[in-house]
């Protein structure tokens, strides 16, 4: 056999061996995700909800919705806005009268030395929060389960020496757009999987933007929001920046849900990069991901082997495997309906993540939002052209505001079983 055979044949065996390890992982995680939330400590900590907000996309008012109904005793919830003329700031203003007995507050504006203005608004939020014991920061697009809040909380003082608790997240697409649905696709047999597997083998050494509860004891030790002001990667950061002052990170046996905002294969794609380039800010040699690209190598070892009928086997067995993999983690871990087109579409999305991967290692270039970035060699961000304000799934022309009925969530999660 030729190098390239050789080298197809060795990916092929990772990838295959991947597929089996991470469900194994899964099935461990979605256990322990099903028992009850962990007792809370004696006195409840006190926790503040913060959430950046830019636009109104279709999901938002529901996905807000979701974290108003959490069953928790002693919280507030904090939103933040650039401006009054941000949309989005009318919705936490519409919950009120519904929500007499909560405490909510709207913050206007950022830190404008901030390059990234999610962190930018966090930084504004903070004082706000003067007597919360913990504070959950999560991105607009997560919706969650009532017990939501109860699990983080239980989850971040089961162990004295963690300093946050972050949360992998599965994704339910509202559109069947074909950018929504291959967002999907990914987070729910790529980034959720290897969320968990990493967890799995190795201590967290960083966290997920989808729900990062941290104490503000170790938020002030790392130097605030503000020590991370300019950096794109930022959720990784904070994680990164506690386990440098010698705490740990832990993953919450909570499964939050993201409702993608992407439309076209373009956006798509671009968010892909902007998420492959991230990653090598904060990863440089990233050279492992791409040995677990299974359909990438099938099609390799044939192609190089001459469409032997050896070949053929070992690409048709990965690619079976691949299958498997991606259908147990939609419809064990995620719970979420699983469809045969989804499957088809699956390897697809296979291939354009590959191709990510490769586009993502030349280039220091993304685009968020309507805002065009610059990374720099430190991780950090610059406008290379001034458009707008980054934020996930921004509308030209933002929809009206949907009726304030109680959001649905008939599909259990592993942590409502």
């Amino acid at each position: 056999m030729s190098f390239i055979s050789n080298l197809a044949l060795t990916g092929l065996c990772i990838s295959v061996g991947y597929y089996a390890v991470t469900v194994a992982a899964a099935q461990r995680f979605r256990k322990r995700a099903a028992k009850p939330p962990p007792p809370l400590p004696k006195i409840k900590p006190r926790a503040a909800l913060l959430k950046p907000l830019h636009g109104v996309s279709d999901s938002l008012v529901d996905n807000l919705l979701s974290f108003m109904e959490v069953d928790y005793p002693r919280k507030e919830y904090l939103f933040g806005v650039s401006s009054y003329d941000d949309p989005a700031a009318q919705v936490p203003l519409a919950f009120k009268p519904r929500y007499q007995m909560e405490q909510i507050t709207l913050t206007v504006g950022g830190d404008p030395d901030a390059a990234n203005r999610k962190v930018g608004k966090l930084i504004r939020m903070v004082p706000r929060a003067a007597r919360a014991d913990v504070l959950v920061l999560s991105d607009a697009d997560i919706a969650v389960q009532p017990d939501y809040l109860r699990r983080v909380i239980g989850d971040l003082y089961a162990d004295p020496k963690l300093g946050l608790v972050t949360c992998a997240y599965r994704a339910r697409p509202s559109r069947p757009d074909i950018g929504a649905r291959l967002e999907a696709l990914y987070i729910n047999t790529d980034f959720m999987p290897m969320a968990i597997l990493a967890d799995t083998f190795e201590p967290l050494h960083y966290a997920f933007g989808a729900t990062i509860a941290i104490k503000r004891q170790v938020l002030e030790e790392i130097g605030g929001f503000e020590s991370i002001k300019d950096l794109l990667a930022d959720d990784y950061h904070l994680g990164n920046r506690a386990v440098q002052r010698g705490y740990k990170i832990g993953l919450s046996s909570a499964l939050v849900t993201i409702v993608p905002g992407e439309r076209t294969f373009s956006d798509f794609w671009h968010h892909q990069v902007r998420w492959a380039r991230t990653y090598r800010t904060v990863r440089p040699i990233s050279i492992g991901t791409i040995l677990t690209h299974g359909p990438f190598w099938a099609l390799l070892l044939m192609l190089s082997a001459g469409f032997s009928s050896f070949s053929i086997g070992l690409a048709a067995a990965a690619i079976a495997g691949r299958l498997a993999m991606g259908a147990s983690m939609i419809r064990n871990v995620a719970r979420l309906p699983l469809s045969w087109s989804d499957l088809m579409l699956l390897i697809a999305k296979d291939f354009c993540i590959t191709a990510v991967w490769f586009t993502s290692l030349f280039g220091n270039t993304v685009r968020w939002g309507e805002r065009q970035l610059r990374i720099t060699g430190d991780g950090k961000i610059r406008d290379a052209a001034r458009r707008g304000e980054p934020h996930s799934g921004e509308h030209p022309q933002p929809p009206p505001l949907p009726s304030m009925a109680p959001p649905q969530m008939s599909d259990p999660s592993p942590s409502s079983q």
